[in-house]
């Protein structure tokens, strides 16, 4: 049974491990409450499981705490010990030398804090929350197959005829590029100031778009003269987006150390997925 020694008044306390923390149960617990709890937190932290620095030293906490809480008359007595308030054993010198002045030791007293044992409720909440790592890297790295797949298809080419500024319905659109395009099938163009002198008004221009999302690519101008090929799109100049997905997504996979730096994984893989598809909507024509 793990204990510590803090000097308190003269007295040497010993103060017990909580073992109902370790566990994460309250002091009423049934026997099958505290072997349900045991057998939870065991998975949780086996060394063959867990390669974490902190899983072999938790788990030792989990066995022994399981070892006398399990047992009812190691259990009777341990908590006879939690409501005494631990063992004094008499009289001792502390680490340090006696302090003459009563208001500091009771300074000492009160300041005095037992460090907690057993896995931390962000650390139980990391582990609950990386059952789901596999899932999510496994959704990500679909997610970028596909959009391959959108990408190395053939292109879709439609014709469309640039609208005369006179004759462009009103979009917020047209306020956030100091150069756009409208045409007849209602896209909403940027074009470069270099290029706005080769799409005209009335002007036959080609837009060419992925086959299955139906993404914007590029646009070409009459007789090919110019083509736009930096767009606010998601196989443009968001591309970054779906290839930092694609390799955190592998990452979490095949890492299989660092609670922390999984449940990090985890969440910069959903962040990515919700971006994927909020740049996806702005994307599709």
């Amino acid at each position: 049974m793990s204990t510590a020694a803090v000097f308190i008044n003269g007295v040497t306390f010993v103060h017990l491990k909580d073992y109902y923390q370790v566990l994460r149960i309250s002091r009423s617990a049934t026997p099958d409450e505290v072997k349900r709890a045991y057998r939870r937190l065991a998975v949780l932290f086996h060394p063959d499981k867990n390669k974490s620095s902190e899983a072999i030293r938790l788990f030792q906490e989990i066995n022994e705490a399981h070892e006398v809480l399990s047992t009812p008359l190691k259990r009777s007595n341990y908590d006879a010990m939690l409501e005494g308030g631990g063992l004094a054993s008499g009289p001792a010198a502390p680490p340090g030398g006696w302090h003459r002045d009563p208001a500091y030791r009771r300074r000492q007293q009160q300041g005095y804090r037992p460090a907690k044992s057993g896995p931390s409720e962000k650390l139980l909440m990391m582990l609950h929350m990386l059952r789901f790592l596999r899932t999510t890297s496994l959704a990500g790295l679909v997610w970028c197959a596909f959009l391959l797949l959108d990408y190395s298809l053939p292109r879709r080419i439609s014709s469309e005829t640039v609208l005369p500024e006179g004759n462009r319905p009103i979009s917020w659109q047209l306020h956030h590029e100091p150069n756009v395009i409208v045409t007849d099938k209602g896209h909403h163009i940027p074009v470069p100031f270099e290029g706005v002198d080769y799409f005209p008004a009335r002007s036959q221009i080609e837009v060419v778009s992925s086959n299955i999302l139906n993404v914007l690519i590029k646009v070409e101008s009459q007789s090919d003269e110019f083509t736009i090929n930096s767009l606010a799109s998601i196989y443009q100049n968001m591309m970054v987006v779906p290839v930092v997905l694609f390799v955190l997504s592998a990452a979490g996979l095949f890492v299989r150390q660092g609670i922390e730096f999984r449940f990090n994984l985890l969440i910069s893989i959903w962040i990515l997925l919700i971006f994927n598809l909020i740049f996806l909507l702005f994307s599709i024509l």
